[in-house]
């Protein structure tokens, strides 16, 4: 009998509990306000005279309808995210919009985020009714289903949108803007849908799934661009058949990535000849320890003997060759080859700085 006695007291509590249920953007309390009336004003007695009134605490009239107790929807806003680089949301608080930057690598901003747009419209089965190219577009129907009041009755909602990108001319920039064209409510639930900050809430979810698509879509530009950046290296030989290194850069910006490069490895520049494409170079494996603060030799990281160098830079716009001499003796092709590592390394690291 006891355990009878717990077992209709759970479920007495799971009804109670059920019932007291109230949806997330429905206001709670006792909502006594709703019943508040305007008293009549204190009205002197015969022969007196009411001493002057102060505005101070008068309650204006206001001619306005709107949502009250328990109707009034709580639903905090969603906040426009910018989580793509060079976005930010928009500081017109009167618009759902993103404004979006230009980035290195990107070709064409407005055509890029156009794109993004269409494809998370796809991506969310929003289909396009109406479009002209990078300036505006208007969606089909976004259908949500919702569950309202405090019996959670069911019902349905539908929005469509209007899609907007303002481009200035110089076309480093774009402005999206997403605005709530239309909408139609049906089922049981469908007086005590909430609106107001839902439909302004519904703009800024269509429009963070915008934005969180071209920053997928960016890595694949931020990619490119790296790999753009990477010098490729390889064994080669020279036009005249001295062994080298092979670089897919123009001598233009092959000699002064060399000189960088030639320092990070070990090498002291005593002189150059850019007409030449010539650096004269001393090489010490070990400095040493100096008191001289001017003495910034960088430890040498190439198994070479230490002594005098010279490495000849010769190129067109698309490729160049790099030939290191011993005095005036071009090094094997075994020694390029045991050399690539450190060599190939520090050029790839020093080019994508």
């Amino acid at each position: 009998m006891k355990v009878s006695s717990i077992a209709i007291i759970c479920l007495s509590s799971l009804a109670v509990t059920a019932c007291s249920f109230t949806p997330r953007e429905q206001a709670e309390g006792d909502f006594k306000y709703t019943n508040a009336k305007q008293v009549e004003p204190l009205k002197p007695a015969p022969g007196k005279q009411l001493p002057e009134a102060s505005k101070q605490y008068e309650i204006p009239e206001v001619n306005a309808t709107g949502a009250t107790g328990k109707k009034i929807n709580v639903l905090p806003p969603v906040l426009v995210r910018g989580t793509a680089a060079g976005s930010r949301a928009s500081e017109n608080a009167d618009v759902t919009a993103v404004d979006f930057s230009e980035l290195d690598g990107m070709d064409d901003l407005p055509s890029f985020t156009w794109e993004g747009i269409k494809a998370a419209l796809a991506r969310e089965n929003l289909t396009i009714v109406a479009e002209t190219a990078e300036q505006s577009l208007t969606t089909g129907w976004q259908r949500q289903q919702l569950e309202v009041g405090d019996d959670e009755v069911a019902a349905t909602v539908e929005r469509q949108f209007r899609v907007t990108m303002q481009v200035p001319d110089h076309r480093r920039t774009a402005t999206v803007t997403v605005a709530m064209t239309d909408k139609k409510i049906s089922g049981p639930g469908a007086d005590m849908v909430p609106g107001g900050v839902s439909d302004a809430n519904a703009e800024a979810n269509l429009l963070n799934t915008m934005i969180n698509e071209i920053a997928v879509r960016q890595q694949g530009v931020f990619a490119a661009a790296e790999a753009a950046a990477t010098v490729n290296v390889q064994p080669s030989f020279n036009e005249a058949g001295y062994p080298a290194y092979e670089l897919d850069i123009g001598f233009d910006v092959a000699w002064p990535l060399l000189a960088d490069v030639l320092e990070g490895v070990g090498f002291e520049i005593d002189d150059l000849n850019q007409s030449a494409g010539m650096y004269y170079l001393e090489y010490m494996r070990d400095p040493g320890f100096s008191l001289a603060f001017w003495n910034d030799n960088q430890e040498g990281k190439l198994d070479l003997a230490d002594g005098s160098y010279q490495v000849n830079v010769k190129g067109d716009d698309d490729s160049t060759t790099i030939t290191i001499y011993r005095g005036e003796t071009p090094l094997t092709a075994a020694d390029i080859d045991r050399l690539y590592g450190p060599i190939a390394a520090e050029i790839r690291q020093r080019s994508a700085l």
